[in-house]
């Protein structure tokens, strides 16, 4: 069966390009866009071909950044896979699966190299080892992008597109009442979670339920916090930056 993910290709806010075009008033006007790919929520063990996820995983090892949107809110009208509402164990979960689908790609570039080994090949064996080291790493459970590489492993880690190696923005969706009184016993759980993983992504909460509602007002009404989600992935992203 032939599964495409959904894409969106979102305007990136920038005060400056506005101001140019207003002063300039140029006969086109071309902002720069984030394309998003957007893949159905993760189950256990999609990595193995559980749900649909194996599918859409492969469709995503091209794109430069990822987007984790965790559920952060309890409705019985919205059935959760796992049964309840527990956006840290969700994200475990997609951790773990993303994990296990890059150990599996590194597996396999492994096992071909075996007779370029044994020609004695010098570029062969280095990478043979890069990829050693990197296998290492993500079984003891570690996203590749919080190991410490040489530039020479960079190059070759670019070439991999590790789902594990690419930067993470997580968004939690809220309910409408949670996001405005901007209160969930979720949040102070999801702080402790990504504290105890050691990073500095961001966590952004949001609403859909509140941004639909918004939209469906009028046209002139409060931005969406769309807007601010695309403007977080500058620097996450290493998105150029002009001054």
């Amino acid at each position: 069966m032939q599964i495409d993910p959904n894409l969106s290709r979102v305007p990136v806010p920038d005060e400056r390009f506005d101001l140019l075009v207003e002063k300039y008033k140029p006969k086109s006007v071309m902002p720069a866009v984030l394309t998003v790919t957007d893949i159905a929520g993760l189950v256990k063990g999609a990595s193995e071909g559980a749900g649909l996820g194996n599918a859409f995983l492969s469709h995503i090892q091209a794109v430069d950044g990822i987007y984790h949107v965790c559920r952060a809110f309890e409705s019985d009208e919205v059935i959760h896979v796992e049964g309840s509402v527990a956006p840290t164990r969700d994200l475990d979960i997609i951790h773990n699966e993303l994990l296990k689908k890059d150990i599996a790609m590194i597996r396999s570039k492994m096992e071909p190299m075996v007779k370029q080994l044994a020609r004695g090949s010098k570029e062969a064996k280095e990478e043979y080892a890069l990829l050693e080291k990197l296998l290492k790493w993500m079984e003891d459970g570690h996203d590749v992008r919080m190991g410490e590489w040489a530039a020479n492993e960079v190059e070759h880690l670019n070439r991999y597109q590790l789902l594990t190696a690419k930067p993470v923005i997580y968004l939690v969706n809220m309910s409408e009442k949670g996001y405005i009184a901007k209160k969930s016993k979720f949040l102070p759980l999801l702080a402790d979670w990504l504290k105890a993983r050691g990073t500095d992504d961001k966590m952004i909460p949001f609403s859909c339920e509140f941004e639909g509602k918004v939209r469906a007002c009028a046209r002139g009404g409060r931005p969406p916090t769309k807007s601010g989600v695309v403007a977080c992935c500058e620097m996450p992203l290493a998105l150029p930056f002009h001054q």
